[in-house]
């Protein structure tokens, strides 16, 4: 009787042990799924990352780049106001030695306006 005894306590205990290892290993593949799914999202975080990063560096070039058109459309601006301001006055009749000396022209510069757009050009 003691041998069944200890046999069916053997038994039970073995059934349990099993049943603690089954848990065990159920558990570890669960947290191998999470971690493989956390591994997954920082890899995917990761590369966007660095995409952005990329992004960041391309927006950053084409500002510049804006930065640099905007500052020859600036200076291309400036002379073209210049030179109407010229054409205004060649109209009223200065000079070309005036229109060096108020609108920053080269002389040049001054007599073609003179040409183009002086007083003998009122009289067509």
């Amino acid at each position: 009787m003691f041998t069944f005894i200890f046999i069916t306590f053997s038994l039970i205990i073995a059934m349990a042990g099993l049943a603690f290892c089954y848990i065990q290993h159920k558990r570890q593949q669960q947290q191998a799924e999470v971690i493989s799914d956390l591994q997954n999202q920082l890899s995917a975080l990761t590369s966007g990352a660095v995409h952005t990063d990329d992004r960041i560096i391309a927006f950053e070039q084409a500002v510049s780049k804006l930065r640099e058109q905007q500052g020859n459309l600036t200076a291309s601006v400036a002379p073209q106001h210049n030179y109407d301001h010229a054409i205004r006055l060649a109209k009223k009749g200065v000079v070309s030695s005036q229109l060096v000396d108020s609108c920053n022209l080269s002389d040049e510069e001054a007599h073609l306006i003179e040409r183009m757009h002086g007083e003998q050009d009122n009289l067509h």
